[in-house]
């Protein structure tokens, strides 16, 4: 789900790029419902392989016709090598394995703490980050609410905190990730959709290597969880992607960031009416004082990324 290379263009006004951002929103968010889905019939392993192997597929597709080509450069494959490690091939796997544990809908919230992390980690990778008293509140609301989202007080996560620590890693490789890819490869002047399309395929040659090295034999093959993966892979692997470097294009990077507030509602939306999951009171109070805490340290009036005019 990451954006590589320079973006310039102008920002254009909202009813231009609501749509694109509405079916980001959508797509991620119901990628969590689709993980749960997939865990039913594939091992942690083959599932990320699927999605990976789906997503290569579709962005490849967007590179043969549009008449790109594939990232050969040497500096750039290590760079692009580490980062389909830690923001696919790892985060994919590890999700696949905490939702045996734990909900899509703890999943999808705590999914939303990315932004915090970037955050952070800017501070030690991007020297002109400046820690400001308003961001290390902003840092400290979040914290606070990411304790609140878990429940650390209840016995649900006293049995699984493993799983709950082990999604907020995952977020921690993104966060890792985007900054690695703004720091090392936007310099290089990449096309993003041939830097996405090279990682991809990458991502998922290191993937079939892992399933070949860990066999599971699939008992069955059910329509509902194929066709999850499979979305998983086309859309919210690949044209996600493309997707977010479109909105990127036309609506900025503040409005494309608001897509984490969005994410978790439908998430929510997802797991509680099309799973039948519970939903525990704390959980979206929780997520609530994240994206606070993400506003704060983005210093990002929400109100004035629908208002602002071009």
């Amino acid at each position: 789900m990451r954006h590589n290379g320079s973006v310039t263009s102008t920002i254009q006004p909202a009813k231009n790029w609501m749509p694109l951002w509405v079916a980001l929103t959508t797509i991620w968010g119901f990628s969590f419902l689709f993980i749960k889905l997939g865990s039913e019939f594939l091992s942690p392993s083959q599932q990320t392989f699927g999605r990976m192997l789906f997503g290569a597929i579709a962005i490849v597709s967007v590179v043969a016709f549009s008449h790109r080509s594939f990232i050969v450069r040497g500096p750039a494959i290590k760079h692009l090598l580490l980062i389909a490690i830690c923001a696919q091939v790892l985060p994919f796997t590890i999700f696949a394995i905490a939702v045996h544990h734990i909900t899509s809908i703890a999943e999808g919230l705590l999914n939303s703490t990315m932004t915090l992390w970037t955050a952070l980690f800017a501070l030690v990778m991007l020297p002109e980050e400046k820690l400001s008293r308003t961001r290390a509140y902003g840092l400290v609301v979040g914290f606070v609410g990411s304790m609140i989202l878990m429940g650390v007080w209840d016995a649900n996560f006293h049995s699984e905190w493993w799983a709950y620590i082990a999604c907020a890693m995952c977020t921690m490789g993104y966060s890792f990730s985007a900054l690695w890819t703004r720091k090392y490869l936007s310099p290089m002047g990449l096309d993003p959709i041939s830097a996405v399309a090279t990682q991809l395929t990458l991502g998922a040659t290191i993937c079939g290597v892992i399933v070949l090295l860990t066999p599971h034999k699939i008992e069955s093959w059910p329509i509902n969880g194929v066709l999850s993966v499979m979305a998983l892979g086309f859309l919210g692997t690949g044209v996600a992607l493309v997707i977010n470097f479109k909105l990127l294009q036309t609506a900025g990077a503040i409005a494309t960031s608001t897509v984490t507030y969005g994410i978790p509602v439908v998430s929510t939306l997802a797991g509680a009416l099309l799973l039948g999951e519970k939903l525990h009171w704390y959980e979206p109070i929780g997520a609530a004082i994240v994206l606070i805490g993400i506003a704060i340290v983005q210093q990002l009036p929400i109100s004035s990324v629908f208002t602002k005019k071009p």
